[in-house]
């Protein structure tokens, strides 16, 4: 016998315990009975950094690496020692240094292997600095990384602030999240081969997604064309620093259209974003927090400006804007209700300042929870919203720390 049963979304509380009862005795005898030693001590012998596990040429190392699952599915640059060690070259983090640990596999992610997975996926070196960030925030307690591979299939989604968005040529311009650039495809390829490689999130085995997402192009601020400042300041970093931002994405909704002057677009954006977090599976992963990307495209926001609306202004009207009547909460929770979950400690007392059935809920906790951000084509009225999965992959920045000599390889890099 096994659990879950392949219909348990379909049973009640009774069956679900009925199940969970019924193997209690094997789970007990399993971690409590003494195995053949040759389990107990067995280990894998896995190869050290800088070992050399294949020859080959480019089609046999591709070959190689795919049998072995180190891959996307798609064709790798064959991450050579002198190709890592070029990535080295920008940054003075010495290669053994541990970064953090990435589950399911609880492995240790060092700045020589965040440099591989780099190679593999078609990084220049110069990219170096925000791989290292971006490893250092799925590694951070707070995102949760170990939640990636749930039924729902949750990307991440990795946001860029600060100047070097334009030192390494990303693009926060028409199709900002479209491939085709560099630096915005290949700084996202690197983290779902991180993924791959390091915690060993593998399709059907400890990545058990019922469909799940592609991972999404890295999305750079159009900061020089926004009129508020940039999302880095919003996570408490001071204007002009190089942030990233990584957030779960459940998706990224259509690029919906909205018209007229600052208040008639924050009203469309306001319902559009009540209708996305309105779904079933949001609800139920409401979360301590939550971070939803509310993307919006240069004109809107300054359209949006004039009107006399700063940030905080946006977030406040979508706080009081994004909301749904009592009764269609409490439905979609099934089993619970929001007082409910209230006398729990799971939702703050405004989710229960009464029993009425038409008082309509916030379906966020704060306004801090929408995050603001400007890119895209600058000429076109549209704005996206990234959808957030709850306690997993809650928004988590790191400040990307640039080498001692950053302006002498910069410099390098032009002639």
């Amino acid at each position: 016998m096994e659990y879950p049963p392949p219909n348990i979304s379909a049973q009640s509380p009774a069956e679900v315990r009925k199940y969970a009862e019924s193997l209690l005795d094997k789970v007990i005898e399993a971690l409590t009975k003494e195995g053949p030693a040759t389990e107990r001590g067995a280990s894998v012998v896995e190869p050290k950094p800088k070992d050399i596990v294949f020859k080959g040429t480019f089609e046999e190392v591709n070959k190689f690496f795919y049998e072995n699952q180190w891959t996307d599915g798609l064709p790798i640059v064959p991450p050579t020692i002198e190709k890592v060690q070029e990535f080295l070259r920008y940054t003075d983090r010495s290669p053994d240094q541990v970064i953090g640990v990435m589950s399911p596999g609880k492995r240790e992610v060092t700045v020589w292997k965040v440099a591989v997975n780099g190679v593999m996926a078609g990084c220049r070196p110069e990219y170096m600095p925000i791989l290292i960030a971006v490893a250092e925030a799925v590694t951070d307690s707070r995102f949760g990384i170990q939640h990636a591979g749930s039924t729902s299939g949750w990307a991440p989604l990795i946001l860029l602030n600060g100047p070097i968005i334009n030192q390494l040529d990303f693009n926060y311009g028409p199709g900002v999240t479209r491939p085709g650039r560099q630096a915005n495809t290949t700084v996202s390829r690197f983290l779902r081969l991180l993924m791959v490689n390091i915690p060993r999130y593998l399709i059907g085995v400890t990545d058990k997604a019922t469909f799940g997402q592609n991972y999404f192009i890295a999305l750079a601020e159009a900061e020089g064309e926004s009129p508020w400042e940039p999302l880095s300041v919003d996570r408490g970093f001071k204007a002009g620093a190089n942030v990233v931002t990584v957030t779960s994405a459940e998706t990224l909704s259509d690029a919906f259209a909205s018209f007229g002057t600052g208040e008639q677009h924050l009203k469309t954006i306001a319902w559009q974003v009540t209708r996305l977090l309105s779904t079933v599976p949001v609800i139920l992963r409401f979360g301590r927090e939550r971070s939803i990307i509310v993307a919006l495209s240069p004109l809107i926001a300054n359209l949006i400006a004039k009107s006399g609306y700063s940030k905080s202004d946006v977030k406040e009207y979508l706080f009081k804007n994004v909301r749904m009547r009592a009764s269609e909460f409490d439905m979609i929770l099934v089993e619970n209700t929001a007082c409910g979950l209230v006398a729990a400690g799971r939702l703050e007392k405004q989710f229960c300042e009464s029993t009425d059935p038409d008082r309509m809920l916030p379906l966020v906790h704060a306004p801090k929870d929408f995050l603001i951000i400007v890119s895209g084509d600058p000429t076109r009225n549209r704005s996206f919203v990234s959808l957030q999965g709850g306690d997993q992959g809650l928004a988590t920045s790191k400040e990307i720390k640039l080498p001692a000599n950053w302006t002498k390889l910069m410099t390098e890099l032009t002639k």
